[in-house]
């Protein structure tokens, strides 16, 4: 029997804390993750490898979070991008991000509420988020 591939994510965050705790849940619910500490080792992982959706704080060191989405956008793969903050967002700021490409803007403690927006944007429905919360 043929295992199914374990979809991609790059979690994009400078807080060891944020990406411990998000890569370890969206691993718990079945996706394979890997991280960067900088906006720079995300363009670079991003030129280097192919991930099927990135996760990317929107203050990061080494770049701006709009450089992130528009070197997406460049690829042409149609990678679903989801904006980190560290407070919920205001709808000026979720109109201008996702004007610059973002899916969704989210925050970044809100983990379960990633594992399902990480899920719906896959396209693998609710299941796999309703059994991690």
């Amino acid at each position: 029997m043929q295992t199914a591939r374990k979809m991609k994510i790059l979690i994009a965050d400078c807080y060891v804390e944020v990406l411990f705790a998000l890569g370890r849940t969206l691993e718990d619910a079945g996706f394979d993750t890997t991280t960067a500490w900088t906006g720079r080792d995300a363009l670079g992982l991003i030129e280097s490898q192919a991930f099927d959706l990135v996760l990317v704080n929107k203050y990061l060191p080494g770049t701006e979070c709009e450089d992130i989405l528009k070197t997406l956008q460049q690829t042409g793969a149609s990678i679903p991008c989801i904006v980190m903050q560290p407070s919920t967002p205001e709808s000026a700021e979720v109109d201008a991000l996702r004007a610059a490409g973002a899916c969704d803007v989210v925050c970044k403690y809100a983990y379960y509420q990633i594992v399902e927006l990480v899920t719906i944007r896959l396209g693998r429905g609710k299941t796999a988020a309703a059994q991690v919360a």
